[in-house]
């Protein structure tokens, strides 16, 4: 083999190592991620939560006219769905039925 892929294959097991062990220490690689400032950005994002207060901690809302006209109109959409899929199931026994009379 070439010296070359000899160099490759050391670095790739040296590289295997070395995640190993930042795997079984728990710490991270020198050269790794910026967790510092994830972790930095993560609790600023749980600072920002935690001054918004918590939602499920207040009172429920009385729903706006929005809501309720956005409901009503998903209510009759629904009702217009299940009603298409009364017809299709309908056509689809009576295409099943003239099949098996046509087919006697």
């Amino acid at each position: 083999m070439p010296w070359v892929a000899w160099v490759a294959i050391i670095a790739i097991i040296v590289f295997g190592l070395t995640q190993i062990v930042s795997m079984a220490t728990g710490r991270p690689l020198p050269w790794g991620s910026d967790s510092e400032e994830e972790i930095e950005a993560l609790r600023k994002r749980l600072k920002k939560l935690e001054k918004r207060g918590d939602p499920e901690l207040e009172g429920p809302k009385i729903p706006t006219r929005s809501e309720e006209n956005m409901s009503a109109e998903d209510r009759w959409r629904l009702d217009m769905l299940e009603a298409r899929l009364e017809e299709l199931e309908k056509q689809k026994r009576d295409q099943k039925d003239t099949k098996d009379d046509g087919g006697s």
